[in-house]
């Protein structure tokens, strides 16, 4: 106790996004940056979880893609706007493996998780998978990364081995819905089926523009008999938005 308030003193709380004096206890985020932070929020599809143009207060509501052509999951659900802070730390953690960042990222996701998932029960946390060849260039799944934490959290098993990416796919930035489906088709496989068999999963990404990729590992899931697909994306990106930053 006394050596924590000695170390406070000598090195004062920041926010780990802004570098800012940060003095709200529990949390790694400053006030500023948090109000900065957009939370995706109803209107959403009850199912895909993405945004609707128009407000229905209808429990069942659907968005018109869900209603004609369901998806292979039974419901996601998206945390924040992939911009302004939220954007800066997941690009520094993706691309310039800035793990410095890995604790705001961090709780944001789980903050969501308990937003939208606080009444579910899992038997397993699945990390959205890269392809070897792209785990080698960068070094690590920034994905696994920030599931170990929410895992660690809840106390949901963290299985990061049973689904993996079998085909090295062209990046999704600047594609069409159509063409990321068609980019991604059969790009994901479960190699421990057994595990999978009757669980109830939650697939986990760090950021998603259209779903598309989520989709196909929820495809690959429910073939190999997962009992129920639930799908939590951290950020939603806009369509208008690129995919990086130049930092």
């Amino acid at each position: 106790m006394v050596i924590d308030s000695v170390s406070s003193v000598i090195f004062p709380e920041v926010c780990y996004f802004c570098g800012a004096g940060n003095h709200v206890k529990g949390s790694v985020i400053c006030p500023e940056c948090r109000d900065s932070v957009r939370l995706v929020s109803q209107p959403f599809c009850n199912l895909c979880g993405l945004p609707l143009a128009t407000f229905d207060d209808r429990s069942s509501l659907l968005c018109g893609r869900c209603l004609t052509n369901p998806p292979p999951f039974d419901k996601a659900r998206y945390g924040v706007y992939y911009e302004q802070s939220v954007r800066t730390g997941v690009t520094r953690l993706k691309f310039h493996a800035s793990l410095f960042n890995v604790r705001p990222i961090s709780e944001l996701l789980i903050s969501a998780f308990y937003r939208h998932y606080s009444d579910d029960k899992f038997d397993a946390i699945i990390p959205v998978p890269v392809h070897r060849k792209r785990l080698v260039g960068r070094g690590f799944n920034q994905v696994i990364t920030i599931s170990k934490r929410l895992s660690r959290e809840t106390g949901i098993v963290l299985d990061r081995t049973s689904l993996v990416k079998s085909r090295d796919t062209e990046p999704q930035v600047g594609l069409s819905r159509a063409r990321r489906l068609v980019n991604l088709k059969n790009a994901f496989q479960v190699c421990r089926p057994a595990r999978i068999a009757n669980k109830r999963v939650l697939i986990v990404d760090d950021v998603s523009t259209t779903g598309a990729t989520v989709s196909e590992a929820a495809k690959a899931l429910r073939k190999a008999g997962a009992a129920y697909v639930a799908i939590m994306v951290l950020a939603l990106r806009t369509r208008n938005q690129p995919a990086l930053l130049d930092i």
